[in-house]
């Protein structure tokens, strides 16, 4: 304790300087901010999984169950997935916000380091004659490239953008952290936008098919049904007169395809309405508990930390370089190997 009294003045001196360098330090790091937004999603009632099991055991006996159920297979525990896929990350980097400076710019732009930063892998790519954005693909489910740097930002930004299920409220958390206030509570809300629209997609895809395909044949039936209508209307008028037993048959022949014509479109009508009704029991709902903020308050960094921090272990330095200096321990370093 007498050395270190001794050498304060150098120990307290070394913990400014690091408490300085702390400082500076805090003063570059760019700061973060943190917006989350929470959604219930519609959840399936208990007999789902019996279902399953049930139909699992049917399938030994030859039974299929697969149309007297619609199983869902993107379950609520799988949609944090979903915010962690490439297609999610592609659609978000060229989504425009506008910064609390009132700047506007896409996401990507915001992110993706300048062209006058350098980098290790900047420099690798470079000496591989690499670009440094490759053009997405935009063919749905076809494959896609990226450079170096896209790679880089796709990774930062599902590191930025988290989702996360309670499994015990069935409360769907999403959470982002980015450098500015508005792009973070802009991304949050993209990120909920988007996963409620590829749920409701995915569920009423089968059912929103199956209405397209009835439109389709309801327009031929009725074109068809219209035609032998008109046919009959037609041919009786022509045949006013007429007792033969040829043309007797003719129109026999006539309201036999009027009535087969007036029989499908009737039954196509049906299930044309039924598909309708099926697309809106198919919609899942979603209900926005909290809507995404802009934050008021930044979560890092914690420069008061950090300048606590850097002058702890300036005074831990200093304390160890005035101990050191008093044992002469480099002396005795110089002095064995030396003598070695």
């Amino acid at each position: 304790m007498r050395t270190i009294w001794q050498g304060r003045v150098q120990a307290l001196l070394i913990a400014v300087v690091c408490a300085l360098v702390g400082i500076i330090t805090a003063l570059l790091l760019k700061p973060e901010f943190r917006s989350e937004a929470r959604i219930m999603p519609e959840m399936n009632n208990g007999s789902g999984d019996m279902f399953k099991r049930l139909a699992s055991v049917a399938g030994f006996a030859g039974m299929d169950f697969a149309e007297a159920e619609g199983l869902d297979a993107v379950r609520p525990d799988l949609y944090p997935n979903v915010l962690q896929s490439t297609p999610f990350i592609l659609y978000l980097i060229d989504q425009p916000i506008t910064t609390t400076n009132g700047n506007r710019s896409t996401i990507g732009e915001f992110l993706l380091p300048e062209a006058s930063e350098w980098s290790l892998k900047r420099l690798f790519s470079f000496i591989k004659n690499e670009p440094v954005i490759y053009p997405i693909n935009a063919k749905a489910g076809g494959p896609v490239r990226l450079s170096a740097r896209q790679r880089d930002l796709a990774d930062e930004i599902s590191e930025r953008v988290t989702a996360k299920l309670d499994t015990r409220s069935g409360i769907i958390s999403i959470t982002a952290l980015m450098p500015d206030a508005n792009m973070a509570a802009t991304v949050a809300h993209l990120a909920m936008d988007y996963l409620t629209q590829y749920v409701t997609s995915y569920r009423t895809g089968k059912a929103r098919q199956d209405l397209q395909f009835y439109s389709q044949r309801l327009n031929e039936s009725r074109h068809r049904y219209q035609t032998a209508q008109f046919n009959v209307f037609r041919y009786n008028d022509q045949h006013k007169y007429y007792v033969v037993q040829a043309a007797t048959m003719e129109k026999q022949r006539l309201e036999a395809e009027l009535t087969i014509a007036q029989t499908v479109y009737t039954e196509l009508s049906r299930q044309f309405e039924q598909a309708k009704l099926k697309v809106q029991e198919r919609t899942p709902v979603f209900k926005v508990l909290e809507p995404a903020q802009v934050p008021l308050k930044r979560v890092s960094p914690k420069r008061t930390l950090i300048v606590l921090l850097s002058g702890g272990i300036g005074l831990a330095i200093g304390v160890m370089y005035v101990l050191a200096r008093q044992a002469d321990v480099l002396g005795k370093l110089q002095a064995i190997v030396r003598g070695g």
